[in-house]
């Protein structure tokens, strides 16, 4: 009972704490204002990439213009309004903003309503095709917003044969203009600093980074892992594994388990502190984590997805930063896949990491495939420190919750894990079963055939001492 009033008390402090747009700061602690318009009133994506960007920075309260009053804005040091859909902004709103002194961005649509841009001119719609210098991948329809000829033009756009203005600041005035955010490669990673500038926030130095070790599963060479992290050991970086328990080849399913050395150095490797990550698709991941628990391995976090962990890993482009989502913590992964070529398997990894170089305070996630051996991996670690300062991120030192019919995980900053299993003897028969079906059945031949011999022994016995005891009455009888 104590366990689960724990467990609730857990769960209700974790939900608190990871929904950032409902969270309102102190009036001292109050930073940037995003205020949001959507057609529908809810937070899109453009304006959760958005969120992730400046939360790198400071805090962030993200508001839908409909609730925005009077007064909500003068708490607050800096905004910024994502314009995403044409509308008439509702007047309460207009006066707050038009009554804000801090730095301000407005971007998109609707600008003209503010009245720091009431004297632009409002033009065509066109094509742009051009960023600066960055060429988009396909073409973004744009309404020309034409600023006054005093206002300092950060960014030109263009289209085919004309260029327009497209980041603004104006003059003797707190407010920027963007005509929008485009989230496209390599345009996205100027973003944080564009707004950084335009916002006069400075820039965290440090990105957090982590190595994830993966493609970990029944054909692993166990040798070749051991030395991956006994090499990581020695550059100290953290030891986090992605392991597949299951390994589904032409509809039949392998265990960990059929890889005695893997599974063993796996076990060593958990009780040595290391954390270990599922990976497992959608329809097996309870299946999955049930097994690895059982075999005394305790993964805390899952690629991809599920209601069952808090901590997620997740492939995702324009996602740099780790964040809160859905009463999840979600660590991207930023950097390309290390390729297994001849030439320079790091090259496309360099690239990455000089792109997400440019984003202040982003987080460096690399996949290193355990195959791989350890021949890039010092080469790897020599070249982030060389390109980027690192704060390295130990997913054993972060908290974690995992939570299912019958299993509960619950991990501390300091990596202590506290372990509740409700497993039923049957429950573990049934999954003794579907792993090891042949040894079950050996077992139960052996179960059988010991119960017979057990059997015919007590009845021989029993026979024995009824015929003495037949014999001995028979000898007293006859003197």
């Amino acid at each position: 009972m104590r366990f689960r009033f724990g467990l609730l008390v857990f769960i209700v402090l974790f939900y608190l704490v990871s929904m950032p747009q409902h969270y309102q700061a102190s009036v001292d602690d109050k930073d940037i204002a995003l205020i949001y318009v959507t057609s529908n009133q809810q937070v899109d994506e453009d304006v959760q990439i958005l969120r992730e960007m400046l939360n790198a920075y400071t805090d962030v309260d993200v508001i839908p213009v409909e609730n925005i009053k009077e007064d909500t804005l003068a708490g607050y040091k800096r905004i910024v309004i994502l314009n995403a859909y044409k509308m008439h902004i509702p007047f309460q709103a207009l006066q707050a903003m038009n009554n804000f002194h801090g730095p301000a961005v407005a971007i998109g649509e609707n600008i003209e309503q503010i009245s720091s841009f009431s004297h632009w001119q409002k033009g065509k719609k066109v094509e742009l095709r051009k960023i600066g210098e960055h060429e988009l991948q396909s073409p973004i329809e744009w309404t020309v917003m034409t600023p006054p000829n005093d206002a300092e033009v950060i960014q030109m756009a263009s289209s085919f044969n004309e260029d327009f203005p497209f980041i603004v600041k104006e003059k003797n005035s707190n407010w920027s203009y963007i005509g929008k955010v485009i989230q496209t490669s390599p345009l996205v990673y100027d973003w944080p600093s564009i707004f950084g500038d335009l916002l006069k926030i400075s820039s965290p130095n440090i990105h957090p980074a982590f190595i994830v070790l993966s493609d970990i599963n029944v054909e692993t060479d166990v040798l070749k892992l051991k030395e991956v992290v006994e090499q990581l050991k020695q550059l100290n970086v953290p030891i986090n594994l992605q392991i597949s328990p299951l390994y589904e080849v032409d509809g039949a399913i392998y265990y960990l388990q059929d890889n005695k050395a893997l599974l063993k150095y796996l076990q060593q490797l958990q009780q040595e502190g290391v954390a270990f990550i599922l990976s497992s698709s959608q329809a097996n991941i309870e299946k999955s984590l049930d097994y690895l628990v059982l075999q005394k391995i305790y993964p805390t976090l899952i690629l991809n997805d599920s209601a069952f962990f808090s901590g997620v890993l997740r492939q995702q482009e324009n996602h740099f930063y780790i964040t809160e989502r859905d009463l999840q913590t979600i660590y991207p992964y930023t950097i390309a896949a290390i390729n297994d070529v001849n030439v320079y398997p790091l090259y496309s990894t360099q690239q990455s990491i000089r792109n997400i170089n440019k984003a202040p305070g982003s987080t460096i996630g690399i996949q290193y495939p355990s195959y791989l051996g350890a021949h890039h991996v010092q080469e790897l670690v020599e070249l982030l420190n060389k390109q980027v300062q690192l704060e390295w991120l130990d997913f054993r030192k972060t908290e974690q919750f995992v939570q299912t019919s019958n299993v509960s995980i619950m991990q501390s900053a300091n990596g202590e894990q506290k372990i509740q299993l409700s497993f039923t003897k049957l429950d573990r028969l049934k999954k003794m079963f579907d792993e090891r079906p042949f040894e079950v059945v050996l077992w139960l031949l052996v179960i059988i055939v010991s119960l017979f011999v057990i059997v015919f022994f007590m009845n021989t016995l029993r026979l024995r001492i009824t015929l003495r005891k037949r014999l001995f009455e028979e000898r007293k009888s006859n003197g």
